[in-house]
């Protein structure tokens, strides 16, 4: 039927699970349980009576197929000898797959507010989720505006130490950048880097690039301290200084500026058009003149120099600053 492009509704899979019993034919029988239970199908009390019994003969692990897909039954139908072969962690287990699919079920449905209650209800006791399904979660809260939604399901995964895809946290920032929210974008990327995942330096320059836009270098100086020392580059210096020039802090850009250099880090051109337009918008009249003068000497020899990756980017991002 399948190959045919027809798929078995609930009365044909009751059909067919009752000539599987009769045929005594229990391969079969699981493949149509185990599509029931992906499309949310369920059984005739009559015909899982019929499959129970021909199942007790066939092990544990066929009865707790059955029973999956077939929960509605388990108050008014209870195996007593097949009790004790049923540890803890098997019935954990098939929890989380229940719960794994209302999940889908409800996202199908793109019922979010529902599968908030799930998730707080989940968050609770404890009980994690794939990290798929998290991360469909998020990117459907994202997709929809509903901020809170995601950040819900990113409070899930802190909680419960489940790590996601690293597309689904940048849609997450992405959704709080546009909402001003700059706090939570602080421990997202926390999260990023603990994963062992990296946000590379053009994504971690505009980043705090646009975090001290904000007039929110507190953040932006955060996000830069959480990244690891290889990928604090040119230009990821040059955006923290950029951050701090925005938020009025000039003592605080030159002060980042004079690390960069004792640290050996590249100073590109991009980075004295930073710290030339920064100086001049705060009135630091004295500094400007003598880092113009420093530009010049670089400018003479930047022809002759074989740029890094990094320089290049930098000056592609700040070299249009007017100085």
């Amino acid at each position: 039927m399948q190959e045919a492009g027809v798929q078995p509704d609930k009365a044909t899979c009751n059909i067919l699970i009752e000539k599987c019993c009769k045929a005594r034919e229990t391969s079969t029988m699981m493949k149509i349980l185990e599509y029931m239970k992906n499309n949310f199908l369920v059984l005739r009390y009559s015909v899982y009576q019929e499959a129970l019994e021909i199942l007790n003969m066939s092990g544990v692990s066929d009865v707790i197929l059955l029973k999956q897909v077939n929960r509605h039954f388990l108050s008014c139908h209870c195996n007593q000898e097949l009790q004790p072969y049923v540890s803890n962690s098997t019935i954990m287990d098939v929890r989380f797959k229940f719960e794994e699919k209302l999940v889908m079920y409800l996202l199908n449905k793109h019922n979010l507010i529902a599968i908030d209650h799930v998730i707080t209800d989940l968050l609770g006791k404890c009980f994690g989720l794939d990290s798929g399904i998290i991360s469909s979660i998020i990117e459907a809260n994202c997709n929809c505006g509903r901020q809170n939604g995601a950040l819900l399901a990113f409070d899930f995964c802190k909680k419960l130490g489940i790590n996601i895809e690293k597309t689904t946290y940048l849609t997450l920032i992405g959704v709080l950048v546009r909402q001003n929210s700059f706090q939570r974008i602080v421990e997202i990327v926390e999260a990023i880097l603990g994963a062992g995942q990296t946000l590379g330096s053009q994504l971690s320059s505009l980043l705090i690039q646009r975090l001290g836009c904000s007039n929110v270098h507190a953040f932006a100086e955060k996000v830069f301290c959480l990244l690891p020392y290889e990928e604090k580059c040119t230009v990821v210096y040059t955006s923290l200084i950029r951050a701090y020039f925005s938020s009025a802090n000039a003592n605080k850009g030159l002060e980042t500026f004079e690390k960069m250099k004792k640290e050996g880090i590249n100073v590109a051109l991009g980075t004295y058009s930073v710290l030339l337009n920064g100086l001049e918008e705060n009135g630091r009249a004295g500094e400007l003149k003598i880092y113009r003068k420093e530009k010049k000497i670089l400018e003479a020899e930047y022809h002759n120099k074989e740029l890094t990756k990094e320089e290049r980017l930098c000056d592609i991002i700040f070299g249009g600053l007017r100085v």
